[in-house]
Order: structure tokens, then sequence, then C-alpha cells
């Protein structure tokens, strides 16, 4: 089982006690009940509030985790999954303490609470939802970037980057000049084909020839090189547009420095 595929499913239970949580809080604040029902809820309630605690802890630390190990810059949707988780979480403390210490403000709990439920709802259709539709529930591994992270001591250690499967790099000449018309087009102004000497990035004379990338310290593989271009790290912009046949025909270029 692979990391994201984890995550997803960690994250799909997320719903179970959020839901069941909105479901108790209104049956506690609204929901018409006899005097000896009212506690009863809030105990489900509570129950509910430190599971949905719990897992969100879980997934928060593979999310984390897997960051850390990647040291990549967090995608436009990443970087939205990591505000909401952040906003949910800030509405927990705010709630909790409004419950326990401040119960003046007790009422205004509710609206903490249904917002919590329906941020969780949206958090988990766009992380969760997103990952096991592409991924055909798990089944198509191409889709899972974390596919060869594993993990060692208290985070998630980075074993090898790329797809399953290793692609050979191309060799034949057709191939390297295309990959050389495209480093000089997209490349060249930020990178060295023919020194260590830095520009913006780094000079890449050796790229392959090296025991690690310059910047990530990823093995210096063909496949942390495409994990690179598609998720790079600091200033590089993404090259997750090019086709397969391009990314191809750029390593084969920067296999020959």
């Amino acid at each position: 089982m692979t990391i994201f595929f984890l995550k997803s499913l960690l994250s799909l239970m997320l719903l179970a006690p959020a839901v069941y949580g909105m479901y108790t809080m209104f049956k506690v604040f609204g929901g018409g009940l006899d005097s000896a029902r009212p506690e009863q809820f809030r105990h489900r309630h509570r129950a509910a509030g430190y599971l949905f605690i719990l897992i969100f802890l879980l997934v928060s630390f593979l999310c984390v985790s897997f960051m850390a190990a990647s040291r990549s810059e967090p995608s436009p949707r990443a970087a939205l999954h990591i505000l909401l988780a952040l906003t949910i979480a800030a509405l927990l403390i705010v709630k909790v303490l409004f419950v326990r210490s401040f119960r003046q403000l007790y009422a205004q709990a509710k609206v903490i609470g249904t917002v919590i439920g329906i941020m969780s709802v949206v958090l988990v259709g766009m992380s969760a939802g997103y990952y096991l539709t592409i991924s055909r529930f798990g089944r198509d591994l191409t889709a899972d970037k974390s596919v060869f992270y594993r993990i060692r001591g208290p985070l998630l250690a980075i074993e090898r980057t790329g797809g399953p499967g290793v692609q050979a790099v191309r060799t034949d000449r057709m191939s390297v000049e295309r990959g050389r018309t495209l480093f000089a087009s997209r490349c060249a102004a930020c990178h060295d084909p023919l020194s260590t000497n830095t520009i913006v990035g780094p000079g890449l004379k050796g790229l392959l020839k090296n025991p690690t990338l310059p910047v990530s310290k990823h093995p210096a593989t063909a496949e942390s090189i495409r994990f690179q271009l598609r998720q790079p790290m600091g200033r590089m912009p993404s090259f997750a547009y090019l086709s397969d046949e391009e990314m191809e025909d750029l390593i084969a270029y920067l296999n020959t420095l």
C-alpha cells in the first residue's frame, strides 16, 4: 500500500466522525430531545470529536512526512489543501476553547462545528476523492508519486523517486538532438550544461554521473529527474506540461553532459 493510497483511505474515514459529529450536534442544539437524551448525544459528539482529531493527526503526519521527504514546492492544489487543513485545525482549537473555557461563547460552537464539518467534506473530496478517482482506487500506481517512499524513523525517507518501473534512458542521436534543442529553449537560461557553475540554477555538467542531484539530493537517476521536472524545488518552475516524449528526449540529452 502506497503512502498516498493510505492517506486517501484515512481521509475517507475522516468523513464518518465529521458527519456524525454534525448530526449529534444538531440533535443536541435543535433536535427537540427529552431531558435524558441531550447528555447521551453530547457523549457521542465528544467521542466523534476525539476520533476525528486522531485521524486528522494521522493524515497530517503522512502529508508533512511526504513534504519533508520530497522537499518539493507544494502545487497549487496542495497549497489549497494545506490552507484548508490549517483552517480546520484552528477552528477545532477555537471550538474547544469556547466549550471548555469561554462558556459565554458556547452558542457559537455549533456554527464553528458546522463549518468544520463542511470544510472536512470539501478537503476530503479534493484530496482523497481526486486521488482515488485518477488512480482507479489505487490500482493505477503511476498516479502515485510517493510509490518509492517508505517510513524510516519518525518521518518518511526517500528510497527512489518517480513512477513504478524503470525506463531506460534513450541514447539514439535523434532523441539526444531533440533534447538538446528543448534544453536550449527551456533550460539554458537558468542552467549551464557545460559546467557546474550556477546561473540561476546549478550547472548540470556530469548530472547523471554524480551520486545525487545538486539541489534536491535525490539519487541522480532518470526517475529522479522526471520527478524533479514535475515537482521542482525552490525557484525552479514546474515542467509537468512537457509530454512524455519531450521529457524522455530531455533526459537523453542530460545523460550526455
